[in-house]
């Protein structure tokens, strides 16, 4: 399903300077709504578009490094994982979150590829084939297995059919249907080695996220997020202020705290404050998303880093480096979301 993905965007945007690390870019967006997370956004992915992007001349580093940043639209596309953790945590809508992510979503999608037209100009980076509108049908048609998981995961959470939690149940019965049945590329002789594969990165993952619970658990214990929600407190009563104080904390807590850890540890402290400054608690997620996709994205737990390295074989400080100019455009996005919290809220106040 990702690779018909990779095709119908390279169709899309394969004319396009620096056409592969668009393609990445734009297939990463359309593959965020189907699994809902960033690192198996980034595996899935990154598994093609990485060795794909070597070999159109691309630097391992900076292949790397895109694909990471492509990655995190898994946290700003619904249906991520931490939306719906945030909407329980919160009390907010889980279709009102879904909502209010695309245009931010979006907007930082368009950011990266600023970045990487930017770089390919830079460094002669190319197009990859001429636009053809037949192309682009006949990869839309090979495609539309692929798309229809996200019409039957956000059509059926969005119009109450199923639960956030049976939409899991739902998407994994559809890709299964569709690559044995439809595409008849997945053959149950696949589905050891594919349980293998699921289980090493699984463990990988799941390696880090323990040991942010346990981060989690003793800033806690120390009641480091009580007390700087009563210094943010004490400091300002004005919006914005507050909003820059809190992207500041989610930052430097996003370097040590898996996104759903700090969900859970850090928004029911600061929450009764957002509410008594006038923040609205679905825009106040999508700042908090944004920010988490920075986070994933940087040492020493760095989700997507992680990933994008084992795939690539990178050293970390090299992909580091190489991903910074990424850091700094979502950086942009977050202050204009944070300013004006009407770029998250514009879909969601037509749903009422």
């Amino acid at each position: 399903m990702s690779r018909r993905l990779i095709d119908f965007a390279q169709a899309l945007v394969g004319w396009m300077r620096g056409a592969m690390g668009h393609v990445t870019i734009v297939a990463s967006m359309f593959f965020a709504d189907i699994s809902g997370s960033a690192t198996a956004d980034t595996a899935a992915i990154g598994s093609i578009m990485i060795p794909g992007m070597r070999s159109k001349g691309y630097s391992a580093a900076f292949a790397t490094a895109l694909q990471s940043a492509a990655g995190s639209l898994g946290l700003l596309f619904p249906p991520a994982m931490c939306m719906i953790v945030y909407a329980y945590t919160a009390n907010v809508s889980v279709a009102h979150m879904f909502m209010a992510s695309l245009v931010p979503g979006l907007l930082v999608v368009a950011s990266f590829m600023v970045v990487n037209h930017a770089v390919a100009v830079r460094r002669g980076y190319l197009a990859v084939e001429s636009f053809s509108a037949m192309r682009l049908a006949r990869t839309f048609v090979r495609a539309i297995w692929s798309l229809g998981a996200t019409l039957v995961v956000l059509g059926g959470i969005l119009f109450g059919v199923f639960t956030p939690v049976e939409a899991g149940v739902i998407a994994a019965i559809y890709v299964i249907l569709v690559g044995t049945l439809v595409h008849r590329e997945l053959r149950l002789s696949h589905l050891p080695r594919v349980l293998a594969a699921t289980s090493v990165n699984t463990a990988r993952v799941a390696f880090l996220l323990g040991v942010a619970f346990i981060v989690g658990r003793y800033l806690t214990e120390m009641e480091v997020p009580h007390k700087v929600a009563a210094l943010f407190s004490a400091w300002t009563n004005s919006r914005l202020i507050f909003l820059l104080l809190v992207n500041l904390f989610f930052i430097v807590m996003h370097t040590a705290l898996e996104t759903i850890s700090s969900i859970v540890v850090i928004v029911p402290v600061f929450m009764p404050l957002a509410l008594q400054l006038g923040v609205d608690p679905v825009a106040f997620g999508v700042v908090l998303l944004i920010n988490s996709a920075i986070g994933i994205n940087l040492p020493p737990v760095g989700f997507c880093l992680y990933t994008a390295c084992s795939i690539s074989g990178v050293r970390l400080e090299q992909a580091t480096r190489a991903i910074l100019p990424f850091i700094g455009v979502p950086l942009i996005d977050l202050a204009l979301v944070s300013i004006f919290p009407e770029i998250a809220l514009m879909l969601p106040n037509r749903m009422h």
